[in-house]
């Protein structure tokens, strides 16, 4: 009769290795996150805004395109004049 005992081939203990680049893990997803979205205070963008105000991105472009724009009334008379002639065309034809 032959007494043997089993060895053991899992363990319920966690690696501190592991702990540790678990921990690493979490804490750059956290500063990344916390970057990606400037809640970190940065000297740079002192005067700028944390945030952006909502709302589409073509809306913003094409208001400062028309404030920096001095004769922007001429060029949207132009664009009537121009379309105006298209749908002349178009009723002639």
């Amino acid at each position: 009769m032959t007494m043997y005992q089993k060895i053991p081939t899992t363990s319920s203990r966690i690696d501190p290795l592991m702990l540790v680049a678990a921990a690493g893990i979490v804490l750059l997803s956290v500063v990344a996150t916390a970057a990606i979205v400037r809640w970190l205070p940065d000297d740079s963008r002192a005067g700028e805004p944390s945030v952006t105000p909502p709302g589409p991105a073509t809306a913003r472009a094409s208001s400062a395109s028309s404030a920096t724009l001095p004769d922007a009334p001429a060029t949207r008379k132009v664009r009537e004049q121009k379309s105006q002639a298209r749908a002349t065309q178009f009723a002639s034809a």
